[in-house]
């Protein structure tokens, strides 16, 4: 007698706002580490002036990409977590485009839109299903 086992396939919105995730997980990874070379330049040159502001910076970018690598690596686990944490990176990226855009700030405009495909795709009810395990 065969068993036959199905393995259960990830939603397409779950899907594309995943390749979201991890564009953001990159993007946040490079940011970060740009923002720490421009600093620690900075400082090699005397310049330290205000560098702790882009120093906490840096280093919030890069745990956010950390934390949404992670997030993208065990998507497949279908862990909860992983949907709250992707909504609650969202969703303070989604308020920090917001002020910047109040700011005059035209080029947050992308990460508004990633972070609003990425929150619609993680907040419908297959997503909830998916990661509800």
């Amino acid at each position: 007698m065969t068993t036959l086992s199905v393995k259960a396939q990830m939603p397409k919105s779950v899907r594309l706002a995943l390749v979201g995730v991890w564009v953001q997980a990159v993007l946040n990874l490079a940011a970060g580490f740009l923002l720490l070379a421009l600093v620690n330049d900075a400082a090699d040159h005397g310049q330290d002036e205000g560098a702790g502001l882009l120093r906490f910076l840096a280093v919030l970018s890069l745990l956010i990409a950390g934390a949404l690598l992670l997030c993208g690596v065990f998507a497949g686990k279908r862990s909860n977590w992983i949907r709250v944490t992707v909504i609650v990176i969202e969703a303070l990226s989604l308020l920090s485009g917001v002020v910047g855009l109040l700011q005059g700030g035209v080029s947050v405009l992308l990460g508004i839109a990633f972070a609003l495909v990425v929150l619609r795709g993680f907040s419908t009810m297959e997503a909830r299903n998916w990661f509800d395990r």
